[in-house]
């Protein structure tokens, strides 16, 4: 291994052509500079530099040496430059999976809050279904993702953070058949159409028993729906033009909840909540912009619970804000917050 301070000690060297000199302008003894250039003709096997009395000359093997030798210290502190600059946040590349749930819910405003901070940051968000995710992540194409959590809970080689759940509804068009019961049953939901991405297996048993299309992904366990769509605006998109029903955390549903286009419907079950988290392999170090890119992930997570809140029928207020608030200490107690 070439030691780079000896090859800067070189090339003053052979810019002066005399030791004192040399010496001189590295602020050292001659004979400190002497042990310095045996030290590297020792470890190169090569005599670098004739000595006479006249000065210093570099040999053949010098020259090649001393016409390398500067671009290598160059790239050296280019190098320590880079790292400086990424430990700074003001270089640097980040990667982020997440799935169509917390992509819009809180990945994204996330990203947003971190480019505010550090603009020159390139960041990836690949939005995709989610086992495609958890593969990306395995073979190293992403940096980390955020996606339900049961998906990777047997993964030893993945580790994972819990992100505070969020109650989710089920929800349809404002003049749907359902928005005049007042307090519908599971049954009657799923008798319509589900539009919405693929549910986990902890989903499953509701939806194969009661829902009205829809088949269990016979390899994975997922539910696939009838209606399968990769974010939750197009689900949006679908219930608002149909009589198919879908369910989401209440936050994605504000502006349409507002404007009177989608109705949440009162009606709970123990699974309908977000499950989702950060995971990233365990034995891969996170960049800083990983790191910065979670704390804001953080922050925007804990103001949605009572963004949430303030959506919810009055009547049906006690039991999602309930179920909401429980989760949300467990959670936060978990992380020791």
């Amino acid at each position: 291994m070439l030691d780079l301070r000896l090859l800067h000690q070189a090339l003053i060297l052979a810019r002066h052509r005399n030791f004192a000199r040399a010496a001189e302008a590295l602020h050292q003894t001659q004979p400190a500079l002497s042990r310095s250039i045996a030290s590297l003709e020792a470890a190169l096997g090569e005599r670098l530099f004739d000595r006479s009395r006249q000065g210093v000359e570099p040999t053949a093997f010098g020259q090649m040496l001393l016409a390398r030798a500067q671009s290598l210290l160059d790239d050296a502190a280019e190098l320590e430059r880079d790292f400086e600059l990424m430990r700074g946040l003001q270089f640097g590349e980040l990667r982020v999976g997440a799935g169509p749930y917390a992509a819009e819910l809180s990945v994204g405003p996330a990203i947003g809050r971190l480019m505010e901070r550090h603009p020159q940051l390139r960041v990836e968000l690949a939005t995709a279904d989610l086992r495609t995710l958890v593969a990306d992540l395995q073979r190293r194409r992403l940096d980390l993702a955020v996606i339900e959590l049961s998906l990777v809970q047997a993964e030893s080689t993945i580790a994972t953070e819990a992100l505070p759940e969020h109650v989710a509804c089920f929800y349809c068009r404002s003049g749907h058949p359902l928005a005049q019961q007042a307090a519908p049953r599971l049954d009657a939901v799923l008798a319509y159409p589900y539009a919405g991405s693929r549910l986990p297996r902890r989903v499953n048993p509701d939806f194969l028993q009661r829902a009205r299309a829809g088949r269990i992904d016979a390899e994975t366990g997922d539910y696939l729906p009838p209606v399968m769509v990769a974010s939750m605006q197009l689900a949006k998109q679908v219930v608002l033009n149909s009589d198919a029903v879908g369910a989401a955390p209440l936050a994605l549903l504000a502006g349409e909840i507002r404007a009177g286009q989608l109705l949440p419907l009162p009606l709970r079950a123990d699974w309908l909540h977000t499950q989702y988290g950060i995971a990233y392999l365990r034995e891969r170090q996170l960049s800083p912009a990983a790191l910065a890119f979670m704390a804001e992930l953080r922050q925007v997570e804990s103001g949605l619970v009572q963004q949430a809140a303030s959506l919810l029928p009055a009547k049906a207020m006690s039991p999602w804000s309930r179920g909401n608030s429980r989760r949300t200490a467990e959670s936060t107690s978990s992380k020791g917050e």
